[in-house]
């Protein structure tokens, strides 16, 4: 975008020069005259971004100017700002109903100061982001491309709605722009359609509908169908504008939060140092699991893994070195179990499997071929040895469903047995009291 430009016209010289310092501090280039009329014939001569306009000029009263100066070619959306010494309701309010965009006290300094920044930044403002363009009038695409362009936005441009399909599936964007007739088969309202009936966040994406076409009824189908803004022809360049940033900005803001949602919950799912589930997530998915096995009379087991000798390993070489060891366990065990189960770090050195649709003896074979395995695994240069207990659900009484608490009581129990037995062994559950060790 060109510099911007600001045109003042004020009879007071002091007030002139502290304006311009503000405006030119602010980016303009600016224009200083002391007539209203001179304000006239300038604004002819160039296009200015901004005008501030004194509400006191001696040669022509601030409505006559802001009516007049609406009037010149180009002016039609330009913000003519109206500067008062004293309020006055009836001036002011003769000033805005001939076009002025908003009045300020020079007594309030800063509220001007204040407005002129925030304009800056949004005539200014670089937009991030990706834009599905669809317009079969080669005129209006060029127009409305030079202007998505120069926000900042990358835009995929089409002249058939078939063509912009295809790249949207492909693709991720931030906003659709269609017009509703279009060359070729499939109409804008088509691809509006197609685009809403896509599961998840990709059918979600704002979409703004254009056309030459004041059909009432034909723009209430268009937001039934899920449109979220209409614009009608011929494009106001700057309504087009604003209306793009917000929505863009407020979808970018929303998958932003969802992002940031989602993180939240991989944190509160996952151990921090394992980058395993946790406990609580452990608890939160293990209800599919025992409802599954029930249902459909499938086994589950659990295993319950605790390493031996883990705190010699913290005393021997430090506590940094042990979490360097459960981390590269972890790590470990991710890859070794299967894509149908689970497996968490329960507390400390202890980890627990859910093992779907494996019996007993299933489970021991899987958990003997970890144990092997771990044999070969030296994590930052010591050897490993683990006891694992197993459970499954249908021990105990025939009509009793266990649950998350109840297999890994038995399971933990069973641990403690191969803890008996000499460790660096699988044990199956067995109704023998555990001593613990």
């Amino acid at each position: 975008m060109s510099k911007l430009k600001a045109l003042i016209i004020d009879d007071k010289e002091a007030f002139r020069d502290v304006a311009r310092l503000m405006l030119e501090s602010a980016g303009f280039s600016v224009e200083v005259v002391s007539k209203g009329n001179k304000g006239l014939e300038v604004a002819e001569q160039q296009r200015f971004h901004l005008v501030c306009c004194s509400n006191n000029l001696s040669d022509i009263s601030a409505s006559d100017f802001c009516g007049q100066l609406r009037a010149i070619k180009g002016y039609d959306f330009v913000s003519v700002l109206v500067l008062t010494d004293v309020d006055n309701s009836k001036t002011l309010k003769q000033a805005l109903l001939a076009g002025a965009t908003d009045t300020f006290s020079k007594s309030e300094f800063n509220e001007l100061q204040t407005y002129v920044e925030r304009f800056v930044q949004r005539e200014t403002r670089q937009l991030p982001g990706r834009v599905l363009f669809v317009e079969d009038s080669r005129v209006l695409q060029t127009i409305i491309l030079d202007l998505l362009t120069d926000m900042g936005l990358d835009v995929d441009a089409y002249t058939r709605a078939e063509d912009a399909w295809d790249a949207f599936r492909d693709g991720d964007y931030d906003l659709v722009l269609t017009d509703i007739l279009l060359e070729g088969v499939m109409s804008g309202i088509t691809l509006v359609r197609k685009i809403r009936r896509m599961q998840g966040e990709i059918g979600n994406v704002p979409i703004i509908a254009i056309s030459g076409f004041g059909n009432k009824s034909r723009k209430i189908e268009l937001f039934h169908l899920g449109v979220n803004d209409f614009i009608s022809k011929p494009i106001v360049r700057e309504e087009l504008r604003q209306r793009v940033i917000n929505h863009v900005t407020s979808y970018q803001g929303l998958r932003e939060l969802r992002a940031q949602q989602k993180s939240l919950y991989s944190l509160s799912m996952l151990d921090e140092l394992t980058q395993l589930f946790n406990r609580h997530a452990l608890r939160e998915f293990s209800a599919k699991y025992f409802s599954e096995a029930y249902r459909f009379k499938r086994p589950l087991s659990m295993a319950v893994l605790d390493i031996d000798h883990f705190k010699q390993i913290n005393e021997k070489h430090g506590y940094e070195r042990g979490d360097s060891v459960l981390t590269a366990l972890g790590a470990w065990l991710k890859r070794f179990v299967r894509d149908v189960d689970l497996v968490a770090r329960w507390s400390g050195e202890e980890f627990v499997f859910l093992l779907a649709d494996c019996d007993q003896q299933q489970a021991k074979a899987l958990m003997e071929r970890l144990l092997s395995r771990l044999e070969q695994f030296t994590p930052t240069g010591l050897e490993l040895t683990v006891s694992i207990g197993i459970a499954t659900t249908n021990m105990g009484s025939e009509d009793k469903e266990h649950n998350l608490n109840s297999l890994f009581d038995l399971a933990d129990s069973a641990m403690y047995q191969a803890k008996m037995a000499g460790r660096n062994c699988v044990e199956l559950y067995s109704a023998a009291e555990p001593v613990e060790v």
